[in-house]
């Protein structure tokens, strides 16, 4: 079991705003920033990120919470391993506990190699080469 107080720090640390922009394209809207839903295909941008709750809600899937469940949703993480990924992210050491990491520090190099591909795969999709594939 994480300690609560852990977790607070962690999502203190973790603004949700820098954490969504490296997933998502926001704009700027006054008191919160909008984009295109990374959870469902759309043209009209629904999601909405708040910085003065440190959450966010997609208007058109329903999928909103903390900075936490963000990682959990776009990595297809559980809750430890999106903690972790976010300590890791913040430069956190996870407290002590006698489970075993191994296994977890190679699904998140699993699940990091297969983002940075679909990263690649997405990006391909909008050249001249790619048009074929997109439509």
């Amino acid at each position: 079991m994480i300690p609560r107080d852990y977790i607070t720090e962690l999502v203190q640390r973790s603004d949700i705003v820098d954490v969504v922009q490296s997933y998502v394209q926001l704009r700027h809207r006054g008191r919160t920033h909008t984009g295109l839903c990374p959870f469902h295909n759309e043209k009209t941008p629904s999601f909405v990120v708040y910085p003065e709750t440190q959450s966010f809600y997609c208007f058109g899937c329903g999928a909103g919470g903390d900075v936490i469940t963000f990682i959990k949703r776009i990595e297809n993480l559980d809750y430890i391993d999106a903690v972790k990924f976010l300590a890791d992210r913040a430069g956190m050491k996870m407290p002590e506990n006698d489970v075993n990491d191994a296994a977890s520090r190679l699904r998140l190099r699993i699940l990091e190699a297969n983002r940075e591909a679909a990263r690649w795969f997405h990006s391909n999709l909008y050249t001249p080469d790619g048009r074929v594939g997109l439509e």
